[in-house]
């Protein structure tokens, strides 16, 4: 734990480090006032720059103690004079791995005092906490916490780790970037150098057990903040859409409802809502409200996706303690990046999620983005009508797949950008992928099927895994 001494508005930072348990300097019976002194003031919070809501501040050596307002606004009364430190509590100094108090400050009897409390501003906590030579790699960090979902215990010694990749445009090429760290005993980690413009995801591992990849966005930003969750226990296997699978463990015990709403606030029926990386999605009800079960406890990210939509992702916090509640607010699809902005992201996608190694072995059959374009289908199921050993059928309005090497008793799987797609009536999936939103597919069958992807644990189905542009794009984490 950093400790920081504050005089009013001035940060004071020197080769001195204020501790707990200093003398405070009482006056004698004979001086003793007959008025106490008061004090009233703002706590700031320097690094998200708006207040310090809900504070907890107490006056070390006493029983005093203020909880600031949403406002910052804090105040004691009957304060004995003399000489005293403040001490400051809030998550966001938890989350930082600092304690911020005041030197020992004079109140005099009778008089009110004024005390503006506040963090240091982004760039000195970089500037103060970050080794210099891991600056020169890049001017930002990434503070946070990291915390056992369900007791709420701080967990030491995890690996927290964020990845992004740097688009080379004139190779379109893709160069994947990592920088990692290690909890402490108080669960605070700090991720310096860098860059101060990107998109990227970030993971904890603790014995095991993986958060999902939660997404964190630097807009020419020097720090930001992510505290993350870990579940308790790892009897239960979910799934990965990695390049490399390495299956997540988690105790699935927490549950997660909430509603699906479009632009205007009304409310989406009949959307994909999937909590990314696992077996566990349903579809929005009428009126869009949704609610899974039996999920893995702590960080995790939920996606909900329906046609006409941009697909939308947010980062939720699981725990077995209680249900948790979200809102996923839907944008229409927006206008496509420039041609070879759009290029260079999706062949570095195409790379991230695995697609470009996995062709380069043979097994299977691959559709990239200009063979897709080609088709110009409207019906995803209408891209799939020129691949080797499935025949797709029509049935009234819709389109459906089949297995041609085993009509009777074969089977059809779908993975939608490395998630389990379940189809609840044949051909359903078009109701939720278009022909023009895809931007690779591949095709096994039986025994070709990469393990990643062998969700149902059925042998000899066909499976057929689709990567929308949407997951390319943004699975680039190019910098703006």
């Amino acid at each position: 734990m950093v400790q920081l001494c504050m005089n009013h508005a001035l940060i004071i930072r020197g080769a001195a480090v204020a501790l707990f348990g200093a003398v405070i300097a009482r006056p004698t019976a004979a001086q003793q006032p007959t008025a106490p002194a008061s004090i009233v003031g703002i706590a700031y919070d320097s690094v998200r720059s708006q207040p310090m809501a809900r504070a907890e501040i107490a006056i070390q050596g006493t029983t005093l103690f203020a909880v600031a307002g949403d406002d910052g606004h804090f105040h004691f009364d009957s304060v004995a004079p003399g000489q005293h430190r403040l001490i400051v509590g809030h998550p966001i100094l938890d989350s930082l791995g600092i304690q911020l108090m005041t030197p020992p400050l004079t109140f005099s009897a009778g008089k009110q005092a004024t005390l503006d409390l506040a963090t240091p501003s982004a760039a000195t906590l970089v500037k103060m906490l970050c080794p210099a030579a891991w600056l020169t790699r890049g001017p930002a960090a990434l503070f946070g916490r990291v915390h056992n979902a369900d007791t709420g215990l701080p967990v030491p010694n995890a690996s927290v780790s964020v990845v992004w990749y740097e688009i080379d445009y004139l190779k379109l090429s893709k160069i994947p970037r990592l920088r990692e760290a290690t909890t402490g005993k108080d669960g605070t980690y700090r991720i310096c150098g860098l860059p101060a413009s990107f998109d990227g995801k970030v993971q904890v591992n603790y014995a095991g057990l993986k958060s999902g990849d939660v997404p964190v966005s630097f807009n020419k930003s020097v720090l930001e903040m992510r505290s993350l969750s870990v579940a308790s226990a790892a009897p239960v296997t979910v799934a990965t859409g990695d390049t490399n699978p390495q299956p997540r463990h988690a105790l699935a015990v927490a549950s997660l409802r909430g509603r699906v709403l479009g632009t205007t606030g009304l409310p989406v029926a009949g959307a994909r809502v999937q909590l990314e990386g696992t077996f566990h999605s349903v579809n929005s009800g009428a009126d869009g409200s949704f609610q899974l079960d039996s999920l893995p406890s702590g960080s995790q990210v939920v996606r909900a996706m329906f046609i006409g939509f941009t697909p939308v992702e947010q980062s939720v916090e699981l725990s077995s303690n209680t249900p948790v509640t979200v809102t996923l607010q839907m944008q229409k699809e927006v206008a496509m990046l420039p041609t070879v902005t759009t290029q260079a992201r999706r062949l570095s996608g195409l790379d991230a999620v695995g697609f470009t190694q996995r062709e380069k072995t043979g097994m299977g059959f691959y559709l990239d983005e200009k063979t897709i374009d080609r088709k110009q289908a409207s019906k995803f199921t209408d891209l799939l009508t020129a691949v080797p050993g499935i025949h797709v059928s029509q049935s009234g309005y819709d389109t459906y797949v089949t297995d041609n090497r085993n009509p009777m008793g074969g089977c059809v799987q779908y993975v939608v950008d490395g998630s389990p797609w379940t189809s609840v009536s044949p051909g359903d999936i078009n109701s939720f992928i278009q022909g023009y939103d895809v931007g690779a597919i591949e095709v096994y069958h039986g025994a070709d099927t990469p393990p990643q992807f062998q969700f149902a644990g059925q042998s000899g189905c066909v499976v057929i895994v689709a990567w929308t542009k949407w997951r390319l794009d943004r699975n680039t984490g190019g910098g703006r």
